[in-house]
């Protein structure tokens, strides 16, 4: 038997990046941190179990309507299985303009005028197969967050190990 996983698809990744940067209307970015919250928005069950004080973050319950019983997972492995796809993804980006890497620091700088129309149409409908609660949690919550440290993304979400990061 076949299963499909949009986790595990660079076409549906480059759409929630998409959809994600759109969204944020951010000036830079840090690759580690797109690639946690592309798993996020692909996975919206886990955001619920971020590792977060118990009043932080109410709205986080909300996710566990995400849940599937079919798609039991251990959360690291996907991510980790995400690797390549998220670099060929962001690669493309580089190819088409829409990120442009920052000689001075390790971030790119995101030029949204160099989405291609088609893609952003799609990005920005209201049927397509992405949650836009996630996106909206991730911009409203976990954007300010750096990505390294001891309340970093990398330790909150358990995506990625964070002990020997320099802040």
């Amino acid at each position: 038997m076949l299963l499909y996983n949009k986790a595990l698809d660079a076409n549906h990744s480059l759409l929630r990046m998409t959809s994600l940067l759109i969204s944020w209307k951010t000036e830079t970015v840090e690759s580690e941190a797109l690639r946690i919250f592309d798993f996020l928005i692909a996975n919206p069950a886990h955001i619920e179990k971020l590792s977060v004080p118990r009043d932080k973050f109410i709205e986080r319950k909300e996710f566990k309507k995400y849940r599937n019983r079919y798609q039991n997972f251990d959360p690291k492995g996907l991510f980790n299985a995400m690797k390549e796809m998220h670099f060929i993804v962001i690669e493309r980006f580089v190819e088409i303009g829409v990120l442009q890497l920052d000689s001075d620091t390790s971030k790119y700088r995101v030029a949204l005028a160099n989405i291609p129309e088609g893609l952003k149409t799609l990005a920005e409908s209201k049927v397509n197969s992405i949650s836009s609660q996630a996106i909206n949690f991730i911009i409203s919550n976990l954007t300010p967050i750096s990505i390294a440290g001891s309340d970093g993304l990398k330790k909150i979400t358990n995506l990625m190990d964070y002990k020997y990061d320099v802040n």
